[in-house]
């Protein structure tokens, strides 16, 4: 199966609005789980298993299997400064697209630090892929169902812990969204944020691209598109300038590159694209970037040092 562009575009930016409603953000999914709402873990989780779903059945149904990647020990260094830097950012990848769709105009200032990031650990070589196995998908998506259930019932507990002006995000839309990401994915679109902040670390070669008219690249600002189409629905999309003060987001964005090309992809890559498909290296960065996100939020951000 290969999708056109044409039907790429219009999944992505549904895809988009999905995520902007969800607040799909890994860092707010941490934050609240320690104040007792697991809303939003939960949501991530049936995110990854609708990913997860719809790459069993496309490969059971075409024999087209997923790229997974083994696991070394610089994952888990990568997917701990991720996480701490993450944290001090107050957003991870697609968290911070969808402040920026919001009208948040900081997070321009880590989307240029992602940038400067790539620069700065250029194009390391890609691991050797291994043969994707279908026995690895099906495992990816029995352990998430089993995270679900204990996220469910941790739920129940803490039922009241929700703001009252949240309300829960029903878990077709999650699943609905996860799956369109895994249409899209399967093909090796390159639709996520980090994608796109490597692309624009190497300009000759997206100017290259744009000579043949291959705009994919690029994909992931019809993403943003969809993201800034549901801020404006739900009258959310409020202007925010930046201060002096913000500059420090810029060093935070490149930590947070260096920690993505570390672990071999960014939370939005391994939520959303390798965990769910089996890949051995997903279950250590993962849990890696949740474990340095909860050490982020424990430890004061050099911005805090820097002004006592």
């Amino acid at each position: 199966m290969q999708l056109s562009v044409g039907l790429v575009v219009p999944l992505l930016f549904v895809a988009g609005l999905l995520l902007s409603r969800i607040h799909f953000c890994m860092v707010a999914a941490v934050a609240r789980a320690r104040l007792g709402d697991w809303d939003t873990a939960r949501a991530i989780g049936l995110i990854s298993l609708g990913v997860s779903l719809v790459l069993l059945v496309l490969a059971l149904a075409t024999g087209s299997l997923p790229r997974q990647l083994p696991a070394d020990w610089r994952i888990l260094a990568g997917g701990l400064l991720f996480g701490f830097t993450a944290a001090w950012n107050r957003g991870c990848f697609v968290g911070t697209s969808i402040q920026l769709a919001g009208g948040d105009l900081r997070a321009l200032i880590s989307m240029v630090g992602w940038v400067l990031g790539f620069v700065l650990v250029g194009s390391p070589m890609a691991p050797v892929a291994l043969s994707g196995q279908l026995e690895r998908i099906t495992a990816s998506a029995a352990l998430i169902l089993l995270l679900l259930l204990c996220l469910a019932w941790r739920s129940v507990r803490s039922a009241g812990a929700r703001p009252p002006e949240r309300q829960p995000v029903h878990w077709r839309i999650s699943i609905v969204c996860g799956g369109l990401l895994a249409l899209v994915d399967h093909d090796q679109w390159p639709w996520d944020p980090s994608a796109l902040a490597r692309a624009l670390a190497h300009p000759l070669n997206l100017a290259a691209s744009w000579h043949r008219h291959d705009l994919s690249a690029l994909l992931a600002l019809v993403l943003l598109a969809g993201m800034a189409a549901e801020a404006l629905r739900q009258r959310r999309l409020q202007l925010v300038l930046p201060r002096g003060a913000d500059l420090v987001r810029l060093g935070f964005g490149i930590g947070m590159a260096v920690g993505a090309a570390l672990a071999m992809g960014g939370n939005d890559s391994q939520l959303l694209r390798f965990l769910p498909a089996g890949s051995p290296h997903g279950w250590i960065a993962v849990p890696a970037m949740l474990l340095g996100i909860l050490g982020g939020l424990h430890t004061p951000s050099p911005a805090a040092l820097f002004r006592r």
